[in-house]
């Protein structure tokens, strides 16, 4: 399992699994994630702070090939900062620019940190059509165009800690728009998308250098359907 994780972060950006959480798994983070408001948010200095928020969570993040997995696609040793809850339900379809516009999650965008990598697991089922994650294969991977240029600039003791894309954001940062975000009509013209979706427990992760963005409707008759996410946040342990 530790090689299908690790190798399909590295070729594709993203992993999606249904097989990782037994019922067990899924009853007892249902219960241990029975939260009544829409977010909630848990900042996290230690490993044993996860498990006081859920004994199920602590031990699948421990799993060898989870923990493994991060390590060698980081190189390097690693920590958890946050795991959020998450409750939402779709929105219908906006004019791409004006989501850019308003740094809107309906826009595709990366989380401008470089390499970070998220585990979210469904806490709810999820139809095709709803608001699960759209994800642009390969978009994780830096140009070879831009690392060329990055590493010019490195010669002359410029942008030595660089890891994310170059181009689109000096070009968006020129033009004023959102440094982190690309136009949908872009993406779609450079990259196949992935729309994630499934049953409770459906795991997924992804190096969030990637372009993705939650996904809109068009139709009014699933807009009451809920996603219950919980979502772990992990970065290399010098940055």
């Amino acid at each position: 399992m530790k090689n299908q994780i690790l190798n399909e972060l590295t070729y594709k950006g993203i992993f999606v699994n249904d097989q990782l959480l037994n019922e067990t798994d899924k009853d007892n983070l249902k219960k241990d994630f029975e939260i009544k408001k829409n977010s909630e948010t848990f900042k996290i200095n230690n490993d044993l702070e996860i498990r006081k928020i859920s004994k199920t969570l602590f031990e699948f993040l421990q799993r060898d090939y989870v923990k493994n997995s991060i390590y060698e696609y980081f190189g390097t040793e690693f920590k958890c900062s946050t795991i959020l809850f998450t409750r939402t339900k779709p929105e219908i379809k906006k004019n791409d620019s004006d989501n850019i516009f308003a740094g809107s999650l309906l826009g595709f965008h990366n989380d401008d940190k470089g390499k970070q990598i998220k585990i979210n697991i469904l806490l709810s089922d999820l139809s095709k059509d709803s608001n699960g994650l759209e994800y642009a294969i390969l978009s994780h991977k830096i140009s070879l165009i831009d690392r060329y240029i990055i590493s010019m600039f490195r010669i002359f003791g410029f942008f030595k800690k660089w890891n994310k894309h170059f181009i689109n954001y000096q070009k968006n940062k020129f033009q004023g728009r959102r440094v982190n975000f690309m136009t949908e009509k872009e993406v779609k013209k450079k990259f196949d998308i992935l729309k994630v979706y499934g049953k409770s427990g459906l795991v997924y992760i992804f190096d969030t250098n990637g372009f993705h963005r939650q996904g809109s409707v068009n139709l009014e008759s699933i807009l009451e359907e809920e996603r219950e996410l919980i979502t772990v946040y992990f970065d290399p342990k010098n940055n």
